[in-house]
């Protein structure tokens, strides 16, 4: 078993354990055994950080009001982070009435009601925090020592793989080799980066994340060579075979983005692993790339760039501000993204054309739901003093009852009989009255809502042509071109604009 398969190993006996023990404690547990359990693991994701999928999701969860208790192995397995597990503790978990309960520390927040956690729970938690702090000061420095020694850290770039028998070891992908070659020797025999992506997608060679089989959930767009993708390969100094590192680095621990290191820091090691292309090679296809004819770029209002292509998915561009186009097609033979062109004033006077529609079908709806509301909160306010009115009713005959107890003109079983009739109807009708009071109060709360949509609209509506046209994509969030007359709009402001 390699060093690799084993880590993959630990980390999994290490969430079993976890997943006994939790198991082991609920079962002997006789205020926790018959709760409905739910399982929440982010196995893989550093504890550091409270951006976890799972952690977010329990999260959410519990502001739902459907996570009444959370129990995990110990502190260090809810987070790393002094400040904010400490937050959780003593203010989040407290307001939102849910109890925490580490196993191995022994904390349980039932036996903390109304106290802070206690100075033993703050010092592990601290501790906690500061192994975390220590052990990336380490990690980072051992990174730095392997940079340095030109050895692999990061992710293999397309045309390498990692060494099987040394991870730190780069050696060539034989298959994407082929084409990395191919890349460079077309761009030094004079074809543009647009040209060699087109020739690559039109014989179907996969592209490097599909080569790697990497499929982002976020991405919906369709994988396709590129003119970026060909300049990133070309400009990459790895494939003569120097290795280049510390190029990026982060500035502490849990920061999320790293920054860019000056190229004078970046460390350089001539012959670290096998070459795809040599060193002249490389300096042609640089040469290549400065040779072509270089544009200047104008700037243009970017508030526009809220256009997508209905097929590819990819947003549009714009041609010297006077049209909007699909750049795919570039890249293929035959594309559907061809029919994907637009002037630009065609396509704002049908988006205003339909935004001005949605103004009035806004206006119209908001007035309608707003006569509904206040029909509504009328017959609640009847309804109330009616319940109101019986409620009273119900006090008076209680008196009455017990004066004609008093006088003998009933008997005891009767005058309790009846008082506990009137009691009973009086809890009904208590009932009743709060949740007429708490339509009431949601209706109220509506009002409030449906009247400032209707100022929003009314706003808009008195606007003349000219000011909506200058203030045209504040109300949308994108819009999908398909091709010639048809488009799909996407508002902003769902909630205020009808649905299209």
């Amino acid at each position: 078993m390699d060093k690799r398969t084993s880590q993959i190993k630990d980390e999994s006996n290490s969430i079993s354990a976890q997943r006994l023990l939790i198991t082991r404690h609920l079962d002997q547990n006789p205020s926790l055994c018959n709760f409905l359990r739910l399982e929440f693991c982010d196995d893989g994701y550093t504890g550091t950080s409270f951006n976890r999928p799972e952690f977010s999701r329990m999260i959410e969860l519990v502001k739902r009001g459907e996570i009444s208790c959370i129990v995990v192995k110990d502190l260090s397995r809810f987070g790393r982070d002094y400040l904010e597990v400490g937050d959780y503790l003593e203010h989040i978990f407290p307001f939102l009435g849910v109890r925490f309960v580490a196993i191995n520390d022994h904390y349980d927040s039932m036996k903390h009601s109304g106290k802070t956690i206690g100075m033993d729970v703050a010092f592990k938690n601290l501790i906690y925090d500061y192994y975390c702090k220590d052990l990336s000061k380490k990690v980072k420095s051992a990174m730095g020592m392997k940079q340095r020694e030109a050895r692999y850290v990061s992710c293999a770039p397309y045309g390498y793989q990692i060494c099987p028998t040394e991870k730190h070891q780069l050696v060539i992908d034989q298959e994407a080799a082929v084409i990395v070659r191919r890349i460079f020797l077309d761009m030094i025999a004079g074809k543009t980066t647009s040209q060699i992506a087109k020739e690559l997608n039109s014989e179907r060679v996969a592209t490097p994340a599909e080569h790697k089989s990497i499929r982002r959930r976020a991405d919906h767009k369709a994988p396709q060579w590129t003119h970026h993708m060909i300049l990133n390969i070309i400009q990459n100094l790895k494939y003569t075979g120097t290795m280049v590192n510390h190029t990026r680095e982060s500035r502490h621990i849990r920061d999320g983005n790293q920054r860019r290191v000056p190229k004078e820091e970046w460390y350089f090691r001539e012959n670290a692993h096998e070459a795809i292309v040599t060193l002249e090679e490389f300096n042609l296809a640089q040469e290549a790339i400065s040779r072509r004819r270089k544009t200047v770029r104008s700037q243009h209002d970017q508030s526009d760039r809220i256009y997508f292509c209905g097929h590819c998915g990819r947003k549009l561009e714009k041609a010297n501000g006077t049209s909007f186009s699909c750049p795919s097609h570039r890249y293929h033979s035959v594309s559907p993204c061809e029919e994907v062109r637009w002037r630009k004033d065609a396509l704002e006077d049908a988006v205003f054309e339909a935004l001005k529609v949605q103004i009035e079908v806004a206006r119209i709806e908001t007035a309608n739901v707003k006569s509904a509301a206040q029909n509504k909160g009328s017959s609640l306010q009847c309804q109330l003093a009616a319940l109101h009115t019986q409620y009273d009713a119900c006090g008076r005959e209680k008196l009455s009852q017990y004066e004609a107890f008093r006088e003998g003109r009933i008997t005891d079983e009767e005058f309790l009989f009846s008082r506990d009739q009137l009691t009973l109807k009086q809890k009904i009708l208590k009932e009743q009255i709060a949740e007429c009071e708490k339509q009431q109060e949601a209706n109220q709360q509506a009002m409030e809502t449906l009247d400032e949509k209707q100022r929003s609209v009314n706003h808009l509506n008195r606007l003349t042509e000219k000011q909506l046209r200058d203030h045209l994509y504040d109300a949308i969030e994108r819009i999908v071109v398909y091709g010639p007359g048809e488009i799909e709009i996407v508002w902003k402001f769902q909630d205020t604009l009808a649905s299209a």
